[in-house]
């Protein structure tokens, strides 16, 4: 039979695995996290009076394969626009839309990893949310941003 000291050892044992079992998924977790955190991109959109408005990243890493969309109170996305990638600190003004007030923005990109956000702005409120939210559209019917992409519909 197991003595008193036995099962005591055995015990603490077993507390001392768990404990490290513990310890390292809350490493792993923590390290993950800050993996993402480091490449991760976050664009905001942000108004100038002057300007109109402006797609800007607060995030740590770039945003590739950007598309901007304007959003109808329905819930209809429409008039999509590709720009180029935005780095670190990066911005672009985004011309075509002038100072419109009258519809919601959003924007789908990917970071390093290829892994997907999408980020939006309705009403004043701003979200950045994991994966692609609406779109996608057929290639063609994306506009760029150097061709006047106003005559979009």
């Amino acid at each position: 039979m197991f003595q008193a000291k036995d099962i005591a050892s055995l015990t603490l044992s077993i507390a001392a695995l768990a404990f490290s079992a513990f310890s390292f998924w809350l490493n792993y977790r923590n390290n993950s996290r800050n993996a993402t955190l480091g490449r991760k991109p976050v664009l905001v959109f942000e108004y100038d009076g002057g300007l109109g408005w402006i797609l800007r990243n607060v995030g740590n890493g770039p945003a590739m394969n950007v598309i901007v969309a304007q959003r109808l109170k329905t819930g209809e996305w429409l008039n999509p626009v590709r720009i180029p990638p935005l780095g670190k600190d990066g911005q672009m003004a985004l011309e075509w839309l002038d100072h419109v007030n009258t519809t919601g923005l959003g924007a789908t990109y990917v970071d390093s990893e290829d892994v997907a956000y999408t980020s939006t702005c309705r009403e004043d409120l701003s979200r950045v949310e994991l994966g692609i939210r609406f779109g996608p559209w057929p290639d063609e019917q994306i506009g760029r941003h150097w061709a006047n992409p106003r005559c979009i519909t």
